[in-house]
């Protein structure tokens, strides 16, 4: 659907990652967008709170189709990580699942894995930020939108537990957005 915004869909189930959709208008290049979506969303999975990866004008449009909303979970009390749930909650989602690293959750032939997320975020303690291993009728998928392999033995350790992976979709950015582009303020 654009940047990171993936739709994946079976005969059981819709799961869309990182919901900002481009909106409709007459252009030469072809696009999915709001309409291409299915009439429910099972699942929204949402990596981490830059704006190329959750916008609230898309929030909105998808709030009365979607039956959850996955998110990584914040460190309580903490400034610069802000809970994802209570601004969700704000917003009128009603089924909010917080996940940290390796928790899982159980969907119709398969299950949705929170992965470590390295990178990105300037080394500032935020943790309401995940990946997402979805392994599904046989199929297994890994989304690291943004993330940075900065330390390799980690992701061997996941290898071991989850095993290979079908397809993965990497994020676009090599170094990350910057610093002041979201964080500018805590460093006053």
């Amino acid at each position: 659907f654009g940047h990171a915004c993936i739709l994946v869909e079976t005969a059981e189930i819709s799961i869309l990652v990182d919901p900002v959709l481009s909106y409709t208008y007459d252009a030469d290049v072809p696009r999915y967008t709001y309409e291409d979506l299915p009439e429910e969303i099972d699942y929204i999975l949402v990596t981490h709170a830059h704006q190329d990866h959750i916008l609230i004008e898309t929030l909105i449009q998808l709030r009365h189709k979607t039956r959850h909303i996955v998110v990584g979970r914040n460190a309580d009390g903490i400034l610069q990580d802000p809970s994802l749930k209570l601004f969700l909650q704000t917003l009128g989602f009603n089924s909010i699942i917080e996940m940290r690293d390796m928790e899982s959750i159980a969907i119709p032939n398969g299950e949705i894995t929170a992965i470590p997320f390295l990178g990105e975020h300037h080394d500032i303690g935020i943790q309401s930020k995940n990946c997402y291993h979805i392994s599904i009728s046989g199929k297994t998928m890994l989304f690291m939108a943004d993330s940075c392999n900065i330390e390799p033995q980690l992701y061997d350790h996941i290898h071991k537990i989850l095993g290979d992976v079908d397809i993965l979709f990497l994020g676009m950015e090599c170094d990350g957005a910057p610093a002041s582009w979201v964080y500018g303020p805590l460093f006053l």
